[in-house]
């Protein structure tokens, strides 16, 4: 089934042969009914996948996936701020690496996902981790509300519709905008925030540049940049103005559209 599934992932003609038989559907209720528990090796952190895309996902992140090397934490880390936290798999990973209760931050414009996410934190007593459901990085201050997108797989939901989307894949909703920084603030002060992860679709570089005062506590920044909102040069010297330097960076699409990258103060 593990090879099946990444297999299925992997691609894009699979993926679409998978869903167009509906197979998804059937194995999304039997998830829903039946979900999928694992705990992480050598520890007692528990996670849970209750979609296709959640158990792809697992695989990619906690079961022998590279999608963030552990080798780019630092020494004895204990906080984060995960944006675009998805179901909750990156503190799973993260707490298996340090000695340290987890403390931190993590929010997601899909309500759907904060459920889960919120599952995880309550099922592994992450006590001071707080799970928020909004939107960072937008420019538009409407009512303190802003648009997204959410698509059927909640790998596929995003800010801003691409040319290609098919808009009768995507359920338009609203979602509150959330001040990182104000949030960091309440919660831990003026502490440093050991490690960033930020995959929100496109909004990377506006929200480095709206959060500089959160910016100045981060020590280490795993992101994801999407091209086809803004330049990964552009992204990357910000950065490096802001005192950051690059470790790593890898193309994550034969298109040249997403690529992988980590900072470090």
């Amino acid at each position: 089934m593990k090879k099946t599934i990444i297999s299925i992932s992997q691609s894009p003609l699979l993926r679409a042969t998978f869903r167009g038989l509906k197979f998804h559907k059937l194995y999304n209720h039997w998830l829903y009914q039946h979900p999928r528990i694992r705990k992480m090796p050598g520890s007692n952190v528990l996670y849970r996948s209750r979609r296709t895309e959640s158990v792809s996902l697992a695989f990619e992140m906690l079961e022998g996936g590279s999608t963030y090397d552990t080798q780019f934490l630092p020494q004895n880390y204990q906080t984060f701020c995960d944006l675009g936290c998805n179901v909750g798999y990156f503190p799973c990973m993260l707490a298996v690496n340090t000695p340290k209760p987890l403390k931190g931050i993590m929010i997601d414009a899909n309500p759907e996902v904060v459920e889960e996410a919120r599952w995880h934190v309550k099922t592994n007593q992450w006590n001071d981790v707080h799970v928020y459901h909004g939107i960072v990085g937008e420019k538009s201050k409407n009512a303190g509300q802003a648009e997204f997108y959410v698509h059927e797989a909640n790998t596929l939901s995003r800010k801003t519709l691409l040319e290609g989307n098919r808009k009768n894949d995507f359920k338009k909703i609203t979602a509150p905008i959330v001040s990182v920084s104000e949030e960091w603030k309440k919660n831990f002060a003026d502490e440093r925030c050991n490690v960033l992860k930020v995959d929100i679709e496109g909004a990377e570089l506006i929200f480095f540049q709206q959060e500089t005062e959160f910016l100045k506590l981060v020590d280490v920044i795993f992101v994801e940049c999407h091209q086809s909102h803004v330049p990964f040069e552009d992204m990357k010297n910000y950065l490096v103005s802001k005192g950051f330097n690059l470790l790593f960076v890898e193309e994550k699409s034969g298109k040249f559209e997403d690529i992988f990258s980590v900072f470090k103060r």
